[in-house]
């Protein structure tokens, strides 16, 4: 089972359950904050190439830039990616019509991306092993007296509605 609990949607990459990264959209470089065109999509499938994805997000208006994050040393995709508008109505649209697309054997996430900062790095996290029959609402309960919870999602299989680990 893994779960995310996350303080911003700006990153959630894990190589595995038990593991924290982060990473910085970018928006960083640029200075702009809260932009309202720069998007973050998480849960890509691994074998989808950039081009792809900005084919995918392409076919909602025109992309500034577009990028698939890969490991520096495998050059393997690490399951997300940013894609930034030249109109910010592009973006909302891109998260009303594209948050929740099933692809392969993933659900991607599409969302604002934000600047990296202090506040939000590492606030991901990926936890294996609870009951397989917990429910969202006890996993939050059971976080939240630790900060504010901004999503969360218990992967569950689709067979037997139990979480996967």
């Amino acid at each position: 089972m893994e779960t995310q609990l996350s303080n911003g949607p700006s990153c959630n990459t894990s190589n595995g359950p038990n593991q924290m990264n982060s990473c910085s959209s970018p928006v960083e470089s640029s200075g702009m904050e809260d932009s309202k065109t720069n998007l973050i999509v998480n849960y890509l499938p691994q074998n989808m190439t950039q081009e792809e994805l900005k084919s995918l997000f392409g076919s909602i208006g025109e992309i500034e830039s577009c990028k698939l994050v890969r490991d520096k040393i495998t050059g393997q995709s690490l399951g997300y990616g940013f894609v930034n508008y030249v109109d910010p109505k592009d973006a909302e649209k891109a998260i009303n019509t594209l948050n929740g697309l099933r692809l392969q054997t993933k659900t991607i996430k599409v969302s604002y991306a934000r600047p990296s900062s202090a506040s939000i790095r590492d606030a991901n996290l990926y936890v294996s092993g609870l009951p397989k029959t917990m429910p969202q609402k006890e996993l939050e309960q059971l976080f939240s007296q630790y900060g504010r919870i901004i999503t969360s999602r218990i992967l569950v299989d689709q067979v037997t509605g139990w979480t996967t680990c």
